[in-house]
């Protein structure tokens, strides 16, 4: 997991264990997947007893929908950190900028493979990844979307269904490359041409008067 993701200065000591045990768990999920991790080695590998796991998490499904949602929170994407202060075109540029750097980390990329690779199997892995993860996501771009349209910026709509929209439109075809191991062709500039155009096509089709 991407450092800084669980750590942080100056917490207390149990919280500290706690994020110790979600990087652990997060370096064992993605080498041996959800059904091939337990609560033994993720207290072993995070230099704590078992009872501390269990203490913080009550069972490893919990722990791993957590090593999810904290990876969604890190790149901004619960509602009060989405961009509120910003004019519409400005809060949809940082949340198309935020997604990218999301959806092209190589161990969100990792994460989706290794979903994907044990849903057939065991499909509440799909499950747990979908709602701690995407769901996080689209929930909060729609929060975002639902003031904009309550404020007259944007055309009344399903908020959720134009969260989706925009955030697939964003994915264009960078997402499934990576998830190929295919590495997106998305310098700098071309990151910023490919947000703008986004913006500008959901603005075509949800838009209103300039902002």
């Amino acid at each position: 997991m991407r450092k800084g993701v669980f750590a942080r200065a100056g917490r207390p000591k149990s919280e500290e264990k706690r994020d110790a045990i979600l990087e652990a768990a997060s370096e064992l999920f993605l080498a041996q997947g959800l059904q091939g991790t337990s609560m033994d080695a993720v207290a072993l590998k995070a230099g704590v007893s078992k009872q501390t796991v269990y203490s913080h998490f009550a069972n490893k499904e919990e722990l791993f929908r957590m090593v999810i949602a904290a990876k969604v929170e890190s790149y901004g994407f619960m509602e009060a950190a989405l961009p509120a202060d910003l004019n519409l075109e400005q809060a949809l540029a940082a949340v198309g900028d935020r997604f990218l750097n999301l959806i092209l980390d190589d161990e969100v990329a990792a994460m989706f493979r290794v979903v994907i690779g044990e849903s057939g199997s065991y499909r509440k892995i799909a499950e747990l990844f979908y709602a701690s993860g995407p769901d996080t996501a689209i929930t909060a771009v729609a929060k975002l979307l639902s003031r904009h349209m309550r404020a007259g910026r944007l055309k009344q709509d399903d908020p959720r269904y134009a969260a989706c929209l925009y955030l697939n439109m964003l994915r264009g075809h960078y997402h499934l490359q990576i998830l190929m191991n295919i590495q997106p062709d998305l310098d700098e500039a071309s990151r910023e041409t490919h947000i703008r155009k986004v913006v500008g096509q959901f603005l075509l089709l949800y838009g209103k008067d300039k902002q």
